[in-house]
């Protein structure tokens, strides 16, 4: 396996190095970083048992009528997932869109940050861009789906892996310390480059290998798939080391934004209201997904900062309307960057592979 980009090697490598800085301020900061590690795996614990959490409204478990793993027919190479990260089931190529679309139109999947906002994000930004409600709705379909099909905990990865990328602040810049959504992000549209784990993309495929292929709605849906990473990374709970509170209230913040995304504070006015110029320019997915990270991370985003902050000085709030407008102002900025994003993840597939 190749190695991952020289800045994540250069935190196994940093404690070897002379620095300009003194040993006892390196002791200082490697002891922090320690304890914010410790933090991380107490809460990764924790949210990995509370990820797949039923509810009576949104079950997560599928019903009798879709298949069971064994009975569905994975894709033509014969090959799964390579990681073995998936949870959910292997679709083959010819199903994926109709199995997408069915799926979602029985309410399987949660409803939170990663269920409406993740279609809705997609979709706007795919309609903006001037594509058909039909490509649009492809991608939307697709776009929560890294949800359904990485829930849980397989192989020793689990969902909060997979869809993070958490920075903290170093003496040296910012640090990787968890997470790959920069594997998965990039895979789903370009291809595996041996990353970390590679190859990321959905079972074992990416946009541009469908693209190439003239099967343009299967290379759409994997640009859908591929633009949930980007957006989990332009929010604070997927880019930042949790304490107690953001581990607890993760899926509170997360539904209090779902519930105020068409009613409250209504957030999907704030994305609908984000010019098309203004979305991102994308040359290399993997600095995107860092500089995504950075911009909400509690180490580098003050936006980002505030948003939590005063969301929990509010209460940790679920509800429609409810919560600080402190809370939602901050929060709007984080929707307004995870808008720019998606937008810019689109123009990016579409225009690396001539699919306009």
């Amino acid at each position: 396996m190749k190695k991952r980009s020289n800045e994540k090697h250069a935190f196994f490598g940093i404690f070897f190095r002379s620095g300009k800085v003194k040993l006892a301020q390196q002791r200082r900061k490697m002891k922090n970083l320690t304890a914010q590690i410790l933090a991380l795996v107490v809460a990764l614990y924790f949210l990995a048992g509370c990820n797949n959490r039923p509810s009576p409204e949104n079950p997560v478990s599928a019903p009798e009528e879709i298949p069971p793993v064994s009975a569905l027919a994975i894709d033509s190479t014969g090959q799964p997932d390579p990681a073995n990260e998936d949870a959910g089931p292997h679709i083959s190529a010819d199903s994926l869109i109709s199995f997408t679309s069915s799926y979602l139109s029985k309410g399987l999947a949660k409803t939170s940050w990663a269920e409406e906002d993740h279609d809705n994000f997609v979709y706007l930004c795919a309609v903006k861009l001037g594509l058909s409600s039909s490509r649009a709705s492809t991608m939307r379909d697709a776009a929560h789906m890294p949800d359904v099909f990485q829930s849980g905990l397989d192989n020793l990865y689990n969902q909060q892996w997979s869809h993070a990328y958490m920075i903290v602040k170093m003496f040296w810049g910012p640090q990787w310390v968890w997470g790959d959504a920069d594997d998965d992000f990039h895979d789903n549209i370009d291809s595996s480059d041996n990353g970390i784990e590679g190859p990321e993309g959905y079972n074992g495929k990416w946009a541009g290998y469908y693209y190439r292929a003239g099967k343009q709605s299967l290379g759409d849906w994997y640009t859908g798939y591929a633009c949930h990473y980007i957006e989990d990374v332009s929010f604070v709970l997927h880019v930042s080391v949790p304490d107690y509170d953001m581990a607890v209230h993760h899926f509170d913040y997360e539904t209090w934004i779902s519930n105020n995304w068409s009613k409250g504070y209504c957030f999907s006015a704030t994305a609908n209201q984000v010019p098309v110029s203004s979305y991102y320019t994308i040359s290399d997915l993997r600095s995107a997904i860092r500089q995504a990270a950075i911009n909400a991370t509690l180490s580098y985003g003050t936006n980002a900062r505030l948003a939590w902050e005063n969301y929990q000085a509010s209460g940790f709030p679920t509800a429609a309307g409810t919560g600080s407008a402190a809370a939602a102002q901050y929060t709007r900025k984080m929707v307004e960057e995870a808008t720019k994003w998606t937008g810019g993840a689109i123009k990016y597939s579409l225009t690396k592979y001539k699919q306009w």
